[in-house]
This record gives C-alpha cells, structure tokens and sequence, in this order.
C-alpha cells in the first residue's frame, strides 16, 4: 500500500544513487536471462521491478532481483515456466504458471481478462502453481489503463497469525484495485493486509533500523520495534495493529480464499511464494454494465475532486488519494529519465549482476 513509510523510504536509505532508468531495466533484463528466463519473460519481470521503484516501493523494486536469483539459482522458482490452461469459460479462465515467476503468468492473465471482460462485461482469473507475483498494482493499471475496474490478490508466505493465536498461519497477502478516470490518473488502492510488508521488515533490519510500534510481534507474541525478532520466529501484526487486528485478520483470509482456496493452489500454512505455492486471483469489470462510460468517468473525477477538496488539518499541504504519490513520482522520474536507488538496493544489485557476470547500471550522482 501505498503510504509514508513507503514514500519516505528512499529519503532514509544512505548512500543514494542515480542511475538513469533504461539501463536499470536492461541490467534487470540481462541478470534474469542469464537466471534462464526467456527474453520475453526478462522483459516482463523486469518492468514490474521497475515500476515498483519508480512508485517508490522500495521493498519490491531493484531490490527484488537478489530474492528472485536466489530462488531461481535453487529450483526454488522456474526461471522459464510453459504457462497453461486448466479451464475457461468465456468469462473466466484458470492457468497454471508452473512453478514461475508469478509477474509473467500475471501479466498474461490479466490481459486474458480484460479481453474478455471488454467482449463480456466483466471476467475473473486464477492462478495456481505460482510463485511471487511482486507487486499487485501493475496488472490492476492494466485493466484501468483500458478503461475497466481492475482488481487482483495473492497469497503468500504465512507471516500472521490469527486473532488470539501465535502461529504464522496467513501472509500479509495484498490486494489492489483500480479505476479508470476521465481527467485524473486511474484511482489506484495497492495494500497488503498486514499493518507492514515482510520484506520492509527485512529491509529495516538491513539498515539497522527500529520500526514504529504496533507492527511485529517477538516469537512469543510479545510487542517489539525490532526487525529483528520478527526475523527471529516472531509475526507481522494484521491491518488494524494492537487495536484492530480482526480487520486484518479477516482481510487476509478473505484474500486466502481468493487466491488459493478457489483456485486450487496452496493456502493458510501451506501458501507461500516459491515453489509453485502461491496463488492468485484477478477480476475486470466493464463499467458500461451500469453506466455509460463518459458519466462514470465524470463521477470518478468528482469523487476524486471532492476528496482532495476537503478542509485540510494544520500542517497537511495537500490531500492525495490512493496512488496518486506513487504516480505522481513515476511521471516525474520518467520525465528526469533516472531513478534513485538506496544503499541496500545497490548493494544487493551489485553483489547480483558480480554472481551473473552483468554489467551495472553507471551512476550518475552519489549521495553521501
């Protein structure tokens, strides 16, 4: 989800480097061809990690590459996966991404449903048999992108427990939605059901830092700020922290539901995003079922408008709604034609690209 942990990221990581954005895709590219995947499929991840960085979400941008050649290099994830067709309707479709990155079985079936959704008004797809499909907000753009609501989920590896228990049963499994919108940018919701992601808590522990409270929990269930007794056997709070887990809670198994109980993939303690484990489940909708198209679109524009417009507390500049800052930074990177990354994130690209023999992206400027 988008937030100001998320956005404010970047600006806590030292030793900042700018490297301009087309020789960050192609150092991606050339790191997951030399990992075995198909050039199309190279193509594909990579853009997602991009787009992951320029939103400014950190924890699964560049940074990603390392996890990914880790479990590609282990046969943990098949680096060229044969996509197929368990079953289809002409309003649903089911694939099996053997045992793949999920971002290229995801792309392809959000394109299916949208397809499909423009011919017929509205289409779902799953997946099973998938691994990590990174990030959710890049395939629910696509369907806004072509003038549809999008939705999408996965489950992934348990990292919460239930309300009241103290096993990792559920993973912080995101969800997204998006709408398209007349004059405005597609409204964009990206959120995972956890109060934090897995892999921001690892990046914390990296750069030694403490997190806010009502994040983790130690292994025994016992509050904590410090990355790294969550690393330790200990769990990620739901949404809704000390307060309101149950909100959370109930959005995680909702989503377990979704993306791997109907699916037939893994689900609760045996989901998991390697090994062919996690599942996922992708939604379209035409909102000519229920308007015409020019009146949704103005009335997505006022409901925008009427947010940002609203009296803003002491010190608040300016009201955003959901996906809008990530967007917002995307445009001006794209324009600057660079992207910064943190410390952690060049690191980890560079120990990467020494293993794969691949040349990194040169910086352009270096902040110490």
């Amino acid at each position: 989800m988008e937030s100001a942990g998320r956005a404010s990221m970047a600006e806590r990581n030292a030793g900042e480097r700018a490297v301009r954005i087309d020789e960050l895709t192609a150092c991606l590219e050339a790191c997951l061809r030399a990992l075995g995947c198909p050039p199309a499929d190279a193509s594909c991840i990579a853009a997602v990690l991009v787009d992951g960085e320029l939103r400014g979400y950190d924890d699964h941008g560049a940074f990603f590459i390392g996890e990914l050649a880790g479990w590609m290099k282990s046969g943990a994830m098949n680096p060229a996966p044969r996509i197929t067709v368990v079953r289809e309707t002409r309003v649903s479709v089911l694939l099996d991404a053997d045992r793949g990155c999920g971002a290229v079985a995801a792309s392809e079936a959000m394109r299916r449903v949208v397809q499909k959704a423009k011919e017929h008004g509205l289409a779902a797809a799953g997946l099973r048999s998938s691994g990590h499909f990174i990030a959710a907000a890049p395939y629910v753009e696509m369907a806004a992108r072509e003038g549809l609501i999008g939705f999408a989920c996965a489950n992934v590896t348990p990292l919460m427990a239930p309300v009241g228990g103290r096993t990792r049963t559920f993973g912080t499994n995101p969800l997204a939605f998006a709408f398209p919108a007349g004059r405005h940018d597609p409204l964009i919701f990206d959120m995972a059901t956890s109060a934090t992601a897995g892999f921001k808590v690892r990046l914390a522990a990296l750069q030694g830092r403490q997190l806010p409270p009502g994040l983790i929990l130690d292994s025994a269930g016992r509050p904590t700020t410090d990355p790294k007794d969550y690393l330790e056997g200990g769990l990620i709070l739901p949404v809704g922290g000390e307060h309101a887990p149950h909100k959370g809670y109930g959005l995680a198994m909702v989503v377990d539901a979704l993306a791997g109980v109907l699916t037939g993939a893994g689900f609760a303690r045996s989901a998991g995003v390697t090994h062919g484990k996690e599942g996922q489940f992708f939604l379209a909708i035409d909102p000519e079922l229920f308007l015409p198209r020019d009146e949704f679109l103005a009335r997505i524009d006022a409901q925008i408008e009427q947010a940002k417009a609203s009296e803003r507390l002491p010190g608040v500049e300016e009201i955003l709604v959901p996906g809008e800052r990530g967007q917002r930074r995307r445009r001006m990177l794209l324009e600057r034609g660079t992207v910064p990354l943190g410390d952690i994130t060049w690191q980890t690209l560079e120990r990467t690209c020494a293993e794969l023999g691949v040349r990194l992206p040169v910086p352009l400027q270096s902040t110490p």
